[in-house]
């Protein structure tokens, strides 16, 4: 794939950035056990490389829209297809293929019909295997303040108000959703923040909050930014 010819605008490159991290939270929920992950959205290749450094023998896949993006996660992966996931059909792409662990990191949220996408997965798990997810939380503090006491649903270049985004979840949402689809949740991790900007003391310390404590109702409901989940199939 080649490079644009000319560099995104500044508002599209902090929006690139927003989404080429390492992602520990989606990491430690993949099972140390998978031997093939798909990353589906999988921005430059950095979650799946951080699976194969963690996970020896671990081969990631990768689809992924944006082509510069795709591009560099090409380079880095075992194999990224370049695909508009409102368009992708599952029956027809690479229909031998079964994964351990198919992830969809801050991709939900995107999708005109995020739940075609979670059922579709079902087929491609190998017996056993998981899909490990993560969704915004728009209860959260940052998006009360915002839309109830100043009247504005801004749109952002990323974050809780991600122009991008199609789709808005709670948490309670989140696990309807999953339920619908026909999953049962095994594991959540809660990322925590006062506002809508990430990093600082105050929010480094609100995630050492034990664990008793991140479940209570207002810390949950009011300061959960964002959730990630590790999920499976529900038995028949």
């Amino acid at each position: 794939m080649d490079r644009p010819a000319t560099p995104p605008p500044p508002e599209r490159l902090q929006q690139l950035q927003a989404y080429t991290t390492t992602r520990p939270d989606i990491c430690a929920l993949v099972p140390q056990g998978a031997r093939r992950v798909l990353d589906v959205g999988c921005s430059n290749g950095a979650l799946g490389v951080s699976l194969m450094h963690d996970r020896p023998g671990c081969l990631v896949d990768g689809i992924e829209l944006d082509e510069e993006l795709a591009r560099q996660a090409a380079q880095r992966l075992a194999h990224v297809t370049r695909a508009d996931l409102d368009r992708f059909d599952w029956t027809s792409w690479n229909p031998d293929a079964r994964y351990d662990c198919i992830v969809f990191a801050d991709v939900l949220e995107h999708l005109a019909d995020p739940a075609r996408h979670l059922v579709a997965a079902r087929s491609r798990l190998t017996g056993g295997g998981c899909v490990v997810l993560s969704l915004p939380n728009v209860r959260h503090l940052s998006a009360l303040v915002t839309i109830f006491a100043r009247g504005r649903f801004p749109r952002r270049a990323r974050g809780l108000f991600d122009r991008t985004h199609l789709r808005w979840f709670t948490l309670s949402d989140a696990d309807a959703l999953l339920a619908d689809c026909g999953y049962a949740p095994e594991e959540r991790i809660l990322s925590l923040r006062w506002g809508d900007q990430g990093g600082g003391r105050a929010n480094r310390w609100l995630n050492r909050l034990p664990q008793g404590m991140r479940e209570w109702a207002p810390v949950r409901e009011f300061l959960t930014y964002q959730v990630s989940l590790r999920t499976r199939p529900q038995l028949s």
